[in-house]
């Protein structure tokens, strides 16, 4: 089955003790450092109506984005949110090409440089998650790939937990000198892609595996540079175990 797998989506975070809100400075310093000829966007709080202004508009000490579609078809927001930054790509790519490792690399050097304008600043938490999704035709039955899906819910002969549609692993994993107790979280479930080619619209249906490997909220971290570098040098390794357990 993993041959059948897209990567459609990535994202890295790191989370912090304090928030990098909106300001102009601070919106040209980082397009200028991360991404120059990106597009600047505000982001509107969950849950909090903004009657009468543009969502696409940065406002003052709020969570904003820089946003850019590069050449070669790769689309990056790197999120600015309240305690965290978020880095995501965007694109369709056969699983198992290496698009996860230039991400992770990429997040490496972009958080390095965050990091570096922000002093002392350490990362409180981290995470990896990638989306991948299967496109169902007509030699696959839904139902034979959730059979398989929802028997592979141990890995290292680690019980999971909280199976809802989802699956919990916990497990304490060693990122260089560091181990950190990790929240090894699956989420299976069904979709559907709508695309647009030349004015014709198309409907598929999918599967779609979401994995979350973050730290464990309750036990803060104290992640330099250094550490936050170890962590995604090393994600990939446990991710493609967490895959074959699931689609072998």
């Amino acid at each position: 089955m993993k041959e059948k797998m897209t990567v459609v989506q990535l994202r890295s975070t790191i989370f912090l003790q304090q928030n990098i809100g909106y300001t102009p400075e601070n919106a040209e310093q980082f397009k200028q450092l991360l991404m120059p000829d990106c597009k600047i966007y505000g982001i509107a709080p969950a849950g909090v109506p903004m009657l009468g202004v543009n969502p696409a508009m940065p406002m003052y000490g709020m969570p904003w984005r820089l946003f850019k579609k590069f050449d070669n078809g790769d689309e990056y927001n790197i999120a600015f949110q309240p305690g965290k930054i978020d880095i995501v790509l965007a694109k369709e790519e056969v699983y198992g090409s290496n698009i996860e490792k230039i991400f992770c690399d990429q997040s490496i050097k972009w958080f390095t440089s965050i990091l570096e304008t922000q002093g002392d600043m350490q990362v409180t938490r981290i995470a990896y998650a990638p989306l991948y999704a299967i496109f169902k035709d007509k030699d696959q039955n839904s139902d034979a790939i959730w059979n398989l899906w929802l028997k592979k819910t141990v890995f290292d002969g680690v019980q999971s937990k909280d199976i809802n549609l989802s699956f919990l692993l916990k497990r304490l994993i060693k990122f260089g000198d560091t181990e950190i107790q990790m929240n090894l979280l699956h989420n299976i479930f069904d979709g559907k892609q709508t695309r647009n080619d030349n004015d014709l619209q198309t409907v598929r249906d999918v599967l779609l595996l979401q994995l979350d490997l973050n730290s464990v909220p309750d036990k803060i971290l104290s992640l330099g540079i250094e550490g936050v570098s170890s962590f995604f040098n090393g994600i990939l390794d446990i991710k493609n175990k967490l895959v074959d357990n699931v689609t072998a």
